[in-house]
């Protein structure tokens, strides 16, 4: 091979590099969507209950003000250790019932992620870092608009990490209380 080839060859690996790394990158973010892509409505899991002839309750836009009535219980693994919170929104404000630290910025994060985390199913072709966050587990159950909510964080790998941080303002930092 001549050297002009050779030194293509070099220059377009390299160049790959960089855009392979975003690629894997972007299969961690909630939802699993990269710049400009979408995600599919979610298509299994819980549904809420309508009566026939109505229509399902609609998908939050995001950013759009959130009702929402949740139990969040966490837990260490093999530990007996384990603390329920509540969190009350009407409108994306929180109301007095609301026991996690900080009520009005969780439900903010409830505005911001809720569709992606919540009701989004994620990209099976995504790929997650395969690292350990810790043993801490959340479960979180009730209603975000209306729609059924039970969903079970974990710290088992860089989606799931990614996931908890996204609702930490809900759940408590991986390492502390909620």
């Amino acid at each position: 091979m001549d050297r002009k080839r050779a030194g293509s060859r070099t220059a377009l690996t390299l160049l790959s590099v960089p855009a392979a790394l975003a690629l894997l990158l972007s299969g961690c973010a909630p939802g699993g969507e990269g710049p400009g892509e979408t995600s599919p409505p979610a298509t299994s899991g819980p549904a809420s209950p309508t009566s026939p002839g109505s229509a399902p309750p609609s998908s939050p836009a995001e950013g759009a003000p959130v009702d929402a009535k949740l139990k969040i219980s966490v837990s260490t693994s093999g530990a007996d250790y384990k603390e329920e919170k509540t969190l009350v929104c009407v409108d994306s404000k929180p109301m007095e019932s609301s026991t996690v630290q900080d009520p009005d910025a969780a439900c903010a994060a409830l505005v911001q992620h809720a569709e992606n985390v919540f009701f989004t199913q994620p990209d099976p072709n995504r790929a997650c870092t395969q690292q350990y966050g810790g043993p801490q587990q959340a479960r979180v159950t009730g209603t975000i608009d209306g729609r059924e909510v039970n969903k079970t964080f974990t710290l088992t790998d860089g989606c799931k990490i990614s996931e908890w941080n996204a609702m930490q303002d809900l759940l408590g930092s991986a390492g502390g209380k909620v």
